[in-house]
């Protein structure tokens, strides 16, 4: 079954593997490209299933995380900051899940880091021949990146100008950028049109929300909440500032404790609107779904297993808060220079020009969906490999190129929080299938079970060739209603999933007992978590009586 929006993108695969055509199913918003391209071999070779696609995104993560360290490399970092910073992007909660989806994140993301690669190449290059190669070479990987996410055509239309712009004196180089700008937009314009024109694809525009007073909350509620889970990533580098707190006098120690817990409160007060009340990790989507916090009825019946409660949410978003407020402390209170081993690496001044104007970018495309939505933690991947060159280096040059032991342990808590994690996510969605073969076993079809929106999205596109999204237009023969059978009550509407109109379900999976359910003599299908709770099971349900 899917994992997230991936059941949507892997029938696109499939489809492209046996006809070699692309065929949306009016889900997708991501124009995925490139990435079901390269999916297709592993398809084929593998037998047309989802692990099959996903192994195509673990090559890709593997890929992401080498290149990740080049980078980190080659922008002055010496070894071990570069490892920590590497697998810091590898090894999070973030990153884990996402490598096995069929997720665009990891793609998008692997040719935002290449693009980057390629452009220090071409700083660092002596001869133009060489800078004209590397700086084609990143336009290259910007325009098939984009294909499969589109925000990665930021790294052709402000990365490439911006490394063009650095090495304006070279010969031909700003005409250079200049004919490669022109071309990336072009290219960007046309496969837009194309995908507009494709039946059942997802429009997106960027004014669904209106900057008014409660736009403007909402907008520097989840922008605050983006900042403070980005901080959340970035804990075992920022950790390395604990590791220095003797340079502190204890008179700031205790200012960034009490500026920590005030900021603590201001934050709870800011984002509390937001779905996570104002605590760790503030935004969510994957994180969510590796238990730190369970919603109601969040794309599948019940509340999801939480590993951490209110209380220690708190506290871990203090620590957060108060990490933070150290490490800034260290960096100012730090001397001179420090004297590394490795050689300089591009300047300040020309990373600024690299990747400044890119991140700003970037955020300023967030800004439309802080307004109107949540911005999800998995748009954080491109600005924490951003974040750890800017933080790491400066740790390097301002305090020493050895980190201290805290990052490294932080980097294996954090680590083994999101491999458990994963496997739990994992092991939920297989207790799900084991309850609907349960099902299928006594002769019940797969229209017939409500088995959360993954597996429901899969028995709509399998029934009717689409999920039913008010975004698309669709044909005047197709059912675009939403299922509600008759005597339902207002307050038990939420048990139909709006966008699979072809289900219509008797039996339901649950994490708890429902209101307007049932127990059904099917039971209930037990799995093992490796983070607590430990025991944890899925519920077969059926409409009361």
């Amino acid at each position: 079954m899917g994992l997230i929006d991936d059941f949507s993108y892997v029938k696109t695969a499939f489809l492209f593997a046996k006809t070699g055509h692309f065929v949306f199913n009016g889900w997708a918003t991501a124009m995925l490209g490139a990435q079901i391209v390269w999916a297709a071999p592993f398809i084929k070779l593998l037998g047309y299933s989802f692990f099959a696609a996903r192994v195509s995104t673990v090559v890709l993560a593997i890929l992401c995380v080498w290149v990740t360290h080049a980078v980190f490399r080659r922008a002055g970092l010496e070894r071990w900051p570069a490892v920590l910073g590497a697998l810091t992007l590898g090894l999070s909660p973030l990153f884990v899940p996402m490598a096995v989806s069929f997720m665009t994140d990891i793609s998008g993301l692997i040719a935002i880091v290449a693009c980057i690669y390629c452009c220090l190449r071409a700083m660092e290059s002596a001869e133009t021949r060489r800078v004209v190669a590397w700086l084609v070479l990143a336009e290259i990987v910007g325009l098939l990146g984009g294909t499969t996410r589109q925000i990665a055509w930021l790294t052709v239309l402000v990365m490439v100008p911006s490394a063009a712009w650095i090495l304006r004196r070279r010969r031909r180089v700003l005409a250079l950028g200049v004919v490669l700008w022109l071309l990336s937009a072009a290219f960007v314009a046309a496969c837009m049109e194309w995908f507009k024109h494709q039946p059942f694809n997802v429009p997106e525009t960027l004014t669904e929300g209106r900057l008014d007073f409660h736009g403007a909350r909402e907008l520097m509620g989840t922008m605050l909440a983006a900042l403070l889970c980005l901080c959340l990533l970035l804990m075992p580098m920022l950790a390395s500032g604990l590791g220095r707190w003797k340079r502190i006098r204890m008179r700031d120690l205790a200012a960034a404790l009490a500026g920590s817990l005030a900021g603590f409160w201001m934050c709870r007060f800011v984002t509390y609107h937001l779905t996570e009340k104002g605590l760790m990790p503030w935004t969510g989507d994957i994180l969510d779904r590796l238990d730190v916090i369970g919603y109601p009825n969040a794309w599948f019946l019940g509340v999801a297993p939480a590993t951490l409660s209110r209380p220690e949410r708190a506290a871990g978003s203090f620590l957060v808060l108060f990490t933070t407020a150290v490490f800034v402390m260290v960096l100012c209170r730090s001397g001179g220079e420090v004297r590394t081993q490795r050689a300089q690496g591009p300047s300040w001044q020309d990373l600024l020009l690299l990747l400044g104007p890119f991140s700003a970018a970037y955020l300023l495309l967030l800004v439309p969906r802080g307004i109107w939505a949540q911005i999800l933690d998995r748009y954080l991947l491109p600005l924490l490999v951003v974040g750890l060159i800017f933080l790491l280096r400066l740790y390097q040059e301002r305090i020493s190129p050895k980190l201290p032991a805290i990052s490294w342990v932080l980097l294996a808590i954090f680590a083994a929080f999101g491999v458990l994690g994963t496997h739990d996510w994992i092991a939920g969605h297989s207790a799900r299938l084991e309850a609907v073969r349960r099902l299928h076993a006594a002769g019940i079809p797969s229209e017939k079970i409500e088995a959360g929106y993954e597996f429901d999205g899969v028995t709509q596109i399998e029934h009717d060739g689409v999920v039913y999204d008010p975004r698309v237009s669709y044909p005047a023969e197709r059912n675009i209603h939403p299922y509600l059978p008759a005597g339902i009550s207002h307050d038990c509407e939420y048990l139909f999933n709006p966008h699979t109109p072809a289900v219509h379900p008797e039996f339901f999976l649950a994490y708890q007992q429902v209101r307007c359910l049932q127990p059904s003599r099917f039971g209930s299908v037990s799995y093992r978590g490796w983070l607590p709770p430990f025991h944890r099971e899925i519920l077969i349900l059926e409409r009361s009586q």
